[in-house]
C-alpha cells in the first residue's frame, strides 16, 4: 500500500464492486493519526471487519485472543527476521503457528506490509488499520478471507518498525 498525500487529509473508502461492499470510513481528520494502544487497535479493526461484514449480510466475528496471540507473534516475527511471507522462513503455515500455542483447526490469513519512511506512517493509528482493511477488502484473496461466511472468529496483529518505516498487520480467521 502506497499512502499519498491525498491519503493524509482525505478518507474515502468507495463503493466497492456490482457483487460486495465496503463500509465508509470510521477515521476523520480528527483521529485518524494519534497513536493508539494495542487493545484499541484490535477493537478498532474487529469493527472495520464486521463493518464491511454485515454490509455483506454475513453475520459478525467475534475476536479470539488464541487467534490474536497467533497474529501478533507473527507479525512480530516478520518484523524481528525482516521478512514477508505467510509461512515463515522454516516453512511453518499460519495453521502450523497456531497449533503451536495450543489452537486447533485450520486458519486462514492476511497479512500487510507497508513500508515508507514517513514518520506518520509508522505510527500504530486507526487511519492505517482503516487503510489496510481498504486495502484487503479491494484485494480478491483477501477479500475472500474477510467475507468467509464460515469463518466466527478472528485475531489481530500489528507492529511497527519506527527505524525503518515498516508496519506488519495480520489477520487471523477460523
Amino acid at each position: 500500500m502506497v499512502y499519498s498525500y491525498k491519503d493524509t487529509f482525505y478518507f474515502n473508502n468507495g463503493l466497492g464492486a456490482v457483487d460486495w461492499s465496503i463500509g465508509k470510513p470510521k477515521v476523520n481528520l480528527w483521529n485518524a493519526h494519534n497513536t493508539r494502544s494495542l487493545t484499541e487497535l484490535r477493537v478498532f479493526a474487529l469493527e472495520l471487519i464486521n463493518r464491511d461484514r454485515q454490509l455483506n449480510r454475513l453475520p459478525p466475528l467475534v475476536e479470539d485472543s488464541l487467534l490474536a496471540q497467533s497474529a501478533q507473534s507473527h507479525a512480530e516475527d516478520m518484523k524481528a527476521r525482516n521478512y514477508y511471507a505467510h509461512l515463515t522462513p522454516e516453512g511453518r503455515t499460519p495453521t502450523d503457528r497456531f497449533a503451536s500455542i495450543g489452537g486447533q483447526g485450520g486458519v486462514g490469513e492476511n497479512i500487510m506490509l507497508q513500508s515508507q519512511s514517513i514518520v506518520i506512517s509508522s505510527r500504530l493509528s486507526w487511519g492505517l488499520v482503516e487503510n489496510f482493511q481498504k486495502s484487503w477488502m479491494y484485494s480478491n484473496g483477501h477479500r475472500a478471507n474477510l467475507l468467509n461466511p464460515h469463518y466466527t472468529r478472528v485475531g489481530y496483529g500489528i507492529v511497527s518498525d519506527p527505524m525503518t518505516g515498516k508496519v506488519y498487520a495480520v489477520q487471523n480467521f477460523q
